[in-house]
């Protein structure tokens, strides 16, 4: 079951762009039956609706998102990666970011 969950946390990793259309249409099409159980109390689930949530959850949050904040954020922002791996001490040891908040 070790190996099972070792394997499992290289794959964001390995395949980052899949796993997160992955990710994002899972959670997205529970988010819908979550609302459709919950808030609205439907007692059959909307299947179509569903799929249209889940779709969305697919190409726009897992795919366009991920252009968006990947590939053209790093070329914005071509610091931030090697700022966002540093430790919470570290950051606050930069003297850019003291400038932001103080």
């Amino acid at each position: 079951m070790a190996s099972f969950f070792q394997r499992m946390k290289k794959v964001p990793i390995q395949y980052p762009f899949a796993f997160g259309m992955g990710l994002s249409t899972f959670k997205t099409s529970a988010s819908d039956l979550l609302v459709q159980k919950t808030l609205e109390q439907k007692e059959q689930i909307d299947w179509r609706r569903n799929l249209a949530f889940a779709t969305f959850g697919c190409f726009y949050l897992g795919g366009v998102q991920y252009m968006i904040y990947v590939p053209l954020f790093s070329r914005l922002f071509p610091g931030a990666a090697s700022f966002a791996a540093k430790s919470i001490p570290a950051k606050l040891k930069d003297v850019q970011v003291k400038f932001l908040f103080f």
